[in-house]
């Protein structure tokens, strides 16, 4: 892949469509600094025990660039815009199960920076929704997971995370979501 003029533009807000139960349209509006938070569809075997249909990220920035795909299997080399949000990842906590027959929220924290993919790249149209997630404040905050930045946390951190979040299960007006 070529980025045409070596440039990438950033975007300051993500707009994600969405059809609620009831069959209108909505729109969650995703913003790095203010709420930052998706989920996209889970890519984990559904016969697994520990089996959750979503899986949790941070987005850290939005992009855009004009790109040509010159590869063996490439089908055009005319340039086309190519959206991608920059993440960090949650993982989910599987020692404290969540979910309706348990009571109780389904706990997610970053990944540690020691794992193979912290962070990544992912398609906007992979994301589902805006997701609500609640830190976990009994458990408090670390500097554990990860080094210094100032790119990839917020900018009122301090250098810390919360050690935990609970993913927020809510219903309002034209929304449910479902959950196991």
């Amino acid at each position: 892949m070529i980025i045409e003029n070596d440039r990438i533009y950033r975007h300051s807000t993500l707009r994600i469509n969405y059809t609620t139960y009831d069959g209108r349209r909505e729109q969650d509006i995703v913003n790095p600094r203010t709420r930052a938070d998706v989920m996209i569809l889970s890519a984990e075997d559904k016969d697994s025990n520990d089996f959750h249909p979503y899986w949790y990220a941070r987005v850290i920035d939005i992009f855009h660039a004009r790109v040509r795909h010159i590869g063996p299997a490439s089908r055009s080399t005319d340039p086309k815009r190519m959206e991608f949000l920059f993440i960090r990842w949650f993982g989910r906590d599987l020692k404290e199960r969540g979910g309706w027959k348990r009571q109780q929220l389904h706990r997610v924290g970053f990944v540690h920076e020691d794992d193979p993919s912290p962070f990544g790249f992912l398609d906007p149209l992979e994301v589902v929704r805006a997701v609500h997630l609640i830190p976990a404040f009994a458990f408090q905050t670390t500097t554990l997971l990860m080094q210094p930045s100032h790119y990839a946390r917020r900018f009122q951190s301090d250098d810390e995370d919360w050690l935990y979040f609970y993913i927020g299960m809510y219903v309002n007006d034209h929304t449910v979501l479902p959950w196991p």
